[in-house]
């Protein structure tokens, strides 16, 4: 799409307009993507194909490159993908936000940490009642801030209040971050003696927590069907086990369903070293392994039919290095609009 930029003004005039992003945003949530990312000599490339449904066993993608790149940086991290923008974090100094369908992007300058040593963690998020994006940064040493983006005047962080204090909980965590309906769910973290789910919505600007119960600990933040959900992998009674969030007049209740009732099939399909990516809406969870030296895949699992199916991607042939493995986002959703 950033072929279409180089149009007479009349036509890139037309490409920013509300009506045309909007339909352009609504026709691909309608067809999700797959993103992927990878560092390549000094450089970090970004690629994406179409995301299948009801995937065929044993079926190729190919995997086109967008045409922007960065330098590569070992520090750096990609936070997320959000209605077409990626966020890349160097935790240092600064983040960028970058739309590799337009080609925009905006550089961010990360608040100062008050306190020598803290970890700075970074999120973008979407205000769906103001349409904004907005980034949060935190500090593990109880600092909290907000930057609007597309604000007028220039862009201020502004601090945040929240009244308990966040700490990390390294006896028990559950990996990642998951957006749902504009807000963020993020990791195990220690709480008041409890470990929780730090929970922070993009629209009334407020922090919540989710009490999480003994058996999801040590499992994968995911969105199962627009609920909150963990993936844990119990290697003990070798099964692979959903937990899904249920509210019911405000009450958090966690509910428990078995995916994968013998790890033979994860062995004889994935391997025993393999990653969850996540769910797709369509409610298949999605696996890589840590490390390919022949073709590269991902495999499905569909919990109703109890089936995998193998998806082998094409377009990362030409790299030198045979264990160049690239991280792959799912239900990427292309976005014209500017930043």
């Amino acid at each position: 799409m950033f072929r279409f930029r180089c149009l007479p003004k009349f036509w890139r005039s037309t490409l920013g307009l509300p009506y045309f992003t909007e339909l352009f945003l609504t026709n691909s949530i309608a067809r999700p993507r797959l993103l992927f990312a990878i560092q390549v000599d000094e450089e970090l490339l970004f690629f994406s194909s179409p995301q299948p449904q009801n995937p065929a066993d044993n079926s190729t993608l190919v995997a086109t490159p967008y045409n922007m790149s960065f330098p590569k940086d070992f520090e750096v991290d990609i936070r997320t993908t959000l209605s077409g923008q990626v966020f890349l974090c160097w935790r240092r100094k600064e983040g960028m936000i970058f739309n590799p369908v337009t080609g925009e992007s905006t550089t961010i300058t990360l608040p100062e940490v008050k306190a020598k040593g803290s970890v700075r963690r970074s999120y973008v998020g979407y205000d769906p009642i103001n349409k904004q994006f907005k980034v949060l940064c935190m500090s593990w040493s109880f600092y909290y801030w907000l930057l609007t983006l597309g604000s007028t005047g220039k862009p201020l962080w502004r601090s945040i209040e929240c009244n308990i204090n966040i700490s990390v909980h390294k006896g028990a965590y559950i990996v990642g971050e998951i957006y749902i309906n504009g807000v963020v769910y993020s990791g195990a973290h220690y709480i008041e003696e409890s470990c929780m789910i730090v929970c922070f919505d993009f629209s009334s600007e407020k922090f919540s927590f989710i009490k999480i119960d003994e058996g999801v600990l040590r499992g994968t933040l995911v969105n199962y069907k627009g609920k909150l959900g963990v993936l844990v992998k119990d290697d003990y009674h070798y099964q692979l086990v959903l937990w899904v969030l249920e509210e019911d007049a405000g009450v958090h209740k966690w509910s428990k369903s078995l995916c994968v009732q013998s790890r033979i099939s994860l062995l004889e399909r994935i391997g025993d070293y393999f990653h969850i990516l996540g769910i797709t809406g369509a409610g298949e969870i999605v696996f890589t392994t840590y490390r390919q030296s022949d073709r590269f895949y991902i495999v499905y699992y569909n919990i109703e039919s109890n089936t995998f199916a193998r998806v082998n991607i094409q377009g990362f042939e030409h790299f030198k290095d045979p264990y160049i493995t690239p991280r792959i986002f799912l239900d990427y959703v292309e976005n014209m609009k500017l930043l």
